[in-house]
């Protein structure tokens, strides 16, 4: 267990960290949300309320804040560890007979907690509620195009749909259907699909049967036998509407090149966020533990903003690379965690050269 949770002088270090953590979550998550409002606010329309505003909102922050988590963990920990150096406990700690390695696992350990609680998330939370918000509010604001829907082809039909705010559900969907001379025959349309029981069920349906005396026949609610299946999303869904293990999955069968390494994007970077959570706070370490170390708090936050900002451009510079040329999605991923791990290695020399 002291492996795990550390004496008592490593647990009021864990403690404060972590407090200091999830104050900036709150406060940025707080920020965010009323920025989120404010730029919503001009769409507001008779269908896109502002009830509809605060729904999207509060949907869309808890995604925005997992991939901000390794830079808020980073802040979190500059104050967490600046305010135990202001009050004297980093050199108390070192009495005791901490060294500073001591005292940056215990910094750790909270920063780890809160990066794996992020990976369930986005295996099991955040996935559902990016696709609900985001498909949601284009049915509401009616801006889809009808390039921007989906399209999926089968055998004997074509099937266009405008949104899916969930795997079980599908809005607005049109279907074209042809016979056995590959000539147009059918066409449903229905403003509703829903999954039941591994059935897509077309809700209030209208059918138009081109060689029949048939136009616009209403049938309240009709078995959708070819509707999508699970791994048809994988084929037209944005990759940020995927869990991890779908992710992985469907990363290693698509067969779009260009698709799949999108997919092995995403996978990668939300995979390996604790990594830059980690070698972010090392980077931190070494001005906290050098001559740097009698910064003000204020200076502190700047300087943790400033390498959050600067990593942030690099890894979207790289990611940015991937997608375009041959560059591997993984080491697009590590090519920056490298480079941020090579630079605390060298300032941490560095400084300690000159302390």
């Amino acid at each position: 267990m002291k492996i795990l949770f550390g004496d008592a002088i490593d647990r009021n270090i864990s403690i404060q960290v972590l407090m200091s953590v999830l104050v900036v979550i709150i406060s940025v998550g707080l920020i965010d949300l009323v920025f989120s409002i404010l730029s919503e606010l001009s769409d507001v329309s008779l269908s896109y309320t502002f009830k509809d505003v605060l729904i999207y909102s509060l949907l869309k922050t808890p995604y925005s804040l997992n991939n901000l988590l390794p830079y808020l963990c980073l802040i979190g920990t500059l104050i967490g560890l600046g305010s135990l150096s202001d009050q004297g406990e980093i050199t108390a700690s070192k009495v005791l007979g901490k060294s500073n390695n001591n005292i940056l696992l215990s910094a750790l350990r909270p920063v780890l907690v809160v990066m794996i609680i992020g990976l369930a998330s986005a295996e099991f939370l955040l996935p559902s509620l990016s696709q609900q918000a985001e498909e949601d509010r284009l049915i509401k604001q009616d801006i889809i195009k009808i390039d921007q829907g989906y399209w999926l082809a089968g055998e004997t039909e074509f099937s266009y749909f405008r949104s899916t705010p969930s795997y079980s559900s599908i809005k607005d969907i049109t279907i074209y259907s042809f016979n056995s001379k590959f000539q147009l025959d059918k066409v449903i349309k229905a403003p509703n699909a829903s999954l039941i029981e591994e059935n897509w069920q077309l809700e209030g349906a209208e059918v138009d049967k081109l060689f029949e005396d048939s136009l616009g026949n209403l049938e309240a609610d009709i078995i959708w036998s070819s509707g999508p299946k699970k791994d048809d999303f994988s084929l037209i869904l944005s990759p940020k509407y995927f869990s991890l293990s779908s992710l992985h999955t469907q990363m290693n069968k698509d067969v779009s090149e260009f698709r799949r390494d999108l997919l092995a994007l995403e996978f990668w970077r939300k995979v390996l966020k604790p990594a830059v959570a980690i070698v972010l706070i090392m980077l931190a370490a070494a001005f906290i533990f050098g001559p740097m170390r009698d910064q003000k708090s204020g200076q502190r936050i700047f300087l943790g903003i400033v390498i959050a900002f600067t990593v942030n451009i690099i890894q979207s510079l790289f990611e940015s690379v991937s997608v375009v040329s041959n560059l591997n999605p993984l080491l697009a991923v590590l090519i920056p965690i490298f480079f941020i791990y090579i630079l605390s290695v060298v300032l941490k020399v560095v400084l300690r050269s000159d302390s």
